[in-house]
């Protein structure tokens, strides 16, 4: 997952700056199929901290269910949707995974 079309920046963390109740947060990456065959892709969140940080905030993308060629690139974007009763948290941290399968 990259920051750029040219796959040059690897995404290893993402800033989402301040967080307003009931806004959505959307930014955008790029995803290369660096394998040696098709891949279909899903998205997981793990590691909510504060764990009530889950019960508030969902991570969604746009990405259709699409088969990504070998070498191919795809923008994809990620959106942090923040519902307008989130309370008591000032920062948070979640792990999210992006994975490929044949």
């Amino acid at each position: 997952v990259y920051w750029d079309e040219g796959c040059t920046k690897v995404v290893s963390s993402i800033d989402w700056g301040l967080l307003e109740p009931g806004s959505v947060k959307t930014v955008t990456v790029y995803i290369r199929n660096e394998g040696n065959a098709p891949v279909v892709l899903s998205l997981q969140t793990e590691g909510w901290s504060p764990e009530s940080a889950s019960e508030y905030m969902t991570l969604g993308w746009n990405y259709d269910g699409r088969q990504i060629d070998v070498n191919s690139v795809l923008r994809v974007d990620l959106s942090l949707i923040i519902s307008p009763n989130i309370q008591g948290i000032t920062s948070f941290s979640v792990t999210i995974i992006i994975s490929a399968t044949g």
